[in-house]
């Protein structure tokens, strides 16, 4: 089968020009690794030293020291997944490229495709120098997690993709009017996620708001772990399944705010 009869090839083709446009952009600016590394690494200094007061003061805080900084630097995976994501589209819209790039083959699933995975790149850059930092001034290893730290990755990077989708969704229907939305969107989420307390200390609205999303149960199972009690598979399980209904929402909404953006001229307009 030819390429001309196999699309397959040409997407994968393109695919692979969006996301090496963003990682030789990132590449060739030092400034933009030091703002990857930079954010992770404050967030997991400041819980960490705080952890570290609260040990040394209160008796018996062995469990919510090891949660606050374990918390702290699984919740970059899910907040660093979803701003990266933005970043990525919002300066096409600042650089006035939606339109040149939208005129060209690539289309929206291949373009959500490049940024997704270089989004993931990005993130392990970023959270790389925290884990060992934690490791170096906490004594707090990620991997302490043991096998289960994959799937939770997976799942909170899977969250922060139909989060990242979802904003683009917005900007794209809204423009640089929803952008101050579009940044505070992840942080939003931190309280209903429950990282570092549990989820029965929230009022019985954000507890209803935080069962029905995914990070709820992944730090359900994180906190069990941490506390010699093993990982709560059916909690994994759930978050899973809620990822990809919310995935498929996501792409659903996209897809909807890309259309309408077309029919209006949108993709041209939109800048600063």
């Amino acid at each position: 089968m030819t390429d001309a009869a196999n699309p397959v090839p040409r997407m994968l083709g393109r695919l692979r020009a969006l996301m090496l446009r963003h990682l030789y952009l990132y590449m060739a600016s030092w400034p933009r690794m030091v703002e990857v590394i930079y954010w992770p690494i404050v967030n997991m200094i400041s819980w960490g030293f705080t952890s570290s007061y609260l040990l040394k003061k209160v008796a018996h805080v062995e469990f919510v020291s090891s949660t606050m900084v374990i918390g702290t630097l699984l919740m970059e995976f899910f907040i660093r997944m979803n701003m990266t994501m933005l970043v990525s589209f919002i300066e096409e819209i600042w650089s006035r490229n939606l339109g040149h790039l939208f005129a060209s083959p690539i289309g929206l699933r291949e373009y959500i495709g490049g940024i997704t995975i270089v989004s993931i790149i990005r993130v392990l850059i970023a959270i790389v120098p925290a884990i060992l930092l934690a490791d170096y001034l906490f004594g707090y290893s990620l991997f302490s997690l043991g096998p289960p730290l994959i799937p939770i990755v997976i799942l909170l990077l899977m969250a922060g993709a139909w989060l990242g989708m979802l904003i683009v969704a917005m900007m794209l229907h809204y423009g640089l009017a929803a952008e101050w939305v579009a940044w505070m969107a992840g942080w939003s989420f931190s309280a209903l996620f429950a990282p570092y307390y549990a989820v029965s200390v929230l009022p019985p609205v954000m507890q209803w708001m935080a069962r029905a999303l995914p990070g709820s149960y992944i730090f359900d199972s994180v906190k069990s772990i941490l506390a010699g009690e093993g990982v709560q598979a059916e909690n994994l399980w759930i978050a899973f399944a809620l990822n990809l209904f919310y995935l498929g929402l996501a792409s659903w909404i996209l897809s909807r705010s890309y259309r309408s953006a077309r029919r209006r001229g949108g993709l041209i307009q939109m800048g600063e």
